[in-house]
């Protein structure tokens, strides 16, 4: 009698099986992250008929121990109940365990809703704190945030008004343009183009991220982070 295939045999079998389907690159990576390095190692060695209700619970009890959100144990008990409902499509499993726990799904809060009016207050205050060229080069050109607190004048082509970044370049609009040109004046000796105007260093992650909550709070903005101001004012077309 041949020997009963194991829960990792047959998950990396339905993995294989799930790459060959024209799946979108988000929802491979997902698959294969959570089948080799979660589902396979956890039930190594436990047979697909001696899997149990009680196995699963523990996995997602292990999960969650080190430090996994809810959302993220849901989406991964959904590719579990979906590998093991296709054992039980080909034979291999009677009953899929994992069909009878409910774990639920926490919707991410709703976006609120900026107008143009606090963005532009957002700015007055941001010009205040001294941050407004980083913080205004952030919210409308697309700069990520580690771009522009490491961004060098090596990047600025003055001639062609953009910025060459390492994997992509910023067409740039004539006012930013002339905001990184007065940076330039101001930092002449520097390589980097951001300097805090309070230690006349670059930028870190932490400071700016206070400068942001700062310029929030004054400006009687809901705190939502910079990335989400970026994204509103990108829709403002500011």
């Amino acid at each position: 009698m041949p020997e009963e295939k194991r829960v990792s045999e047959w998950a990396l079998e339905w993995l294989e099986k799930q790459m060959q389907r024209g799946l979108s690159k988000n929802t491979a990576g997902s698959y294969r992250q959570w089948t080799c390095q979660r589902i396979v190692p956890e039930f190594l060695d436990i047979a697909l008929t001696d899997l149990t209700e009680a196995h699963i619970q523990d996995f997602y009890e292990s999960l969650a121990c080190k430090g996994l959100s809810q959302n993220s144990i849901w989406c991964g008990h959904l590719i579990l109940r979906k590998l093991l409902d296709e054992a039980g499509c080909d034979g291999l499993l009677e009953f899929n365990p994992a069909s009878e726990i409910k774990l639920s799904y926490q919707a991410a809060p709703e976006q609120k809703t900026i107008r143009r009016g606090q963005v532009k207050r957002y700015l007055e205050e941001a010009e205040k704190l001294g941050a407004y060229p980083i913080l205004y080069m952030i919210l409308t050109s697309g700069l990520r945030q580690g771009e522009a607190i490491s961004l060098r004048w090596a990047a600025f082509d003055v001639d062609a008004q953009r910025l060459c970044l390492r994997r992509r370049w910023i067409q740039l609009t004539p006012k930013q343009s002339r905001i990184l040109s007065m940076e330039r004046q101001k930092n002449s000796q520097s390589t980097v183009v951001f300097l805090d105007t309070k230690t006349c260093q670059p930028y870190t992650e932490h400071r700016l991220y206070y400068l942001h909550r700062k310029a929030l709070a004054q400006a009687r903005l809901p705190q939502i982070s910079l990335r989400q101001l970026q994204a509103c004012a990108k829709e403002m077309s500011l």
